[in-house]
């Protein structure tokens, strides 16, 4: 590990502070019955392109430099990262492209427009869809190459995440557009063929971040607000929402479940928008072992209350419709982690 001298704003208090939220965190993924609630809220230290936190600096072509304006950031968010009240976790966001960062694998145009990351559809049909070579690929590489100089730079001490690896129907309908629910009905073959591809490769990628960064400091990716113990994995979930219970069973959720057996305690899944007619699927799968609410998805948090397994801890980031109180009391009797932070807090 590194140095106190050379991670200044790594105190005692610091430390003390951060191992105790972590514990805390394990004895609830582990069914402690003292533990029933925590609150992970923190800033995101780095970030796409500077799209997030205060980091401008291009991490692709610029690692060190990046890794370095990271840990000004945290040095000035000193008091967030001793809160004892909310976790703020100290980590390295390694997310070039955002969302988008599996789409840039697969060679589509990436760009960034009013402050966004967006990504242009591939040409052809979904079931032509060829996987990359990850082993020369230079987005992936690059990335790797920051992770582990991050890795360097936090000494054991600070987290590292992976990029967002997403999940085969975001992919898939980033890639291909609405081509892709199309060929779900009318050319069912081939979009198996295209899903099979994009999870290949998203097991690709994860193997090797796996490989270059440790076990206990790697995490995924948001991990200021969807912290996890060492070993869970995480996937997004977001256009769950524009398919049929049915359609979701069918094609989507055995390479979910692929996808998080690939940690070695499961994972987590992203929910923004109205999926509520997949929590029957949700709560069969074993692999599957929090489910995280924000905007839309929080407004259904009852019926992901009552229709998930009692093992399955619930994230939820509060709305208008569930403020904080609210999702206490709804959740009393449910391992919850709150993503919240009060007004007065650090």
């Amino acid at each position: 590990m590194l140095s106190q001298s050379r991670l200044p704003f790594w105190t005692p208090a610091v430390d003390r502070v951060q191992a105790g939220h972590r514990s805390r965190l394990e004895a609830l993924y582990a069914g402690d019955p003292n533990v029933r609630a925590a609150a992970v809220a923190g800033p995101m230290f780095g970030g796409s392109h500077g799209l997030w936190g205060t980091n401008a600096i291009d991490m692709l072509a610029c690692p060190d430099e990046w890794t370095a304006d990271c840990l000004s950031d945290m040095a000035a968010k000193q008091a967030a990262l001793a809160d004892e009240a909310v976790y703020a976790p100290a980590y390295f966001e390694v997310d070039p492209y955002g969302t988008h960062f599996i789409d840039a694998v697969f060679g589509a145009q990436v760009g960034f427009v009013e402050g966004q990351v967006w990504s242009a559809e591939l040409p052809g049909d979904a079931g032509d869809l060829r996987p990359p070579d990850l082993a020369t690929n230079p987005l992936l590489q690059g990335a790797l190459r920051v992770a582990m100089c991050a890795a360097a730079a936090g000494g054991g001490r600070l987290l590292v995440s992976t990029p967002v690896l997403s999940c085969p129907i975001n992919i898939g309908v980033n890639l291909f557009g609405q081509r892709l629910l199309v060929a779900l009905l009318a050319a069912p073959a081939e979009a198996r063929r295209a899903l099979r591809v994009v999870t290949d490769v998203i097991i690709g990628c994860i193997r090797a971040f796996r490989g270059v960064i440790p076990a206990e400091v790697l995490r995924t990716t948001c991990t200021s607000s969807r912290y996890a113990p060492p070993g869970y994995g995480f996937i997004d979930g977001c256009a769950a929402q524009l398919v049929s219970a049915e359609a979701y069973r069918d094609f989507f959720a055995p390479l979910d479940e692929e996808i998080l057996a690939e940690w070695p305690q499961g994972g987590m899944i992203h929910l923004c928008g109205a999926c509520a007619q997949h929590i029957p699927t949700w709560q069969a799968m074993r692999s599957l072992r929090s489910v995280q609410l924000n905007d839309r998805a929080t407004d259904d948090l009852e019926l992901y209350v009552h229709g998930l397994r009692p093992d399955q801890i619930l994230y939820v980031s509060p709305t208008a419709t569930y403020p904080p109180a609210r999702v206490v009391d709804v959740t009393r009797d449910r391992r919850l982690v709150m993503q919240w932070r009060p007004a007065t807090a650090p």
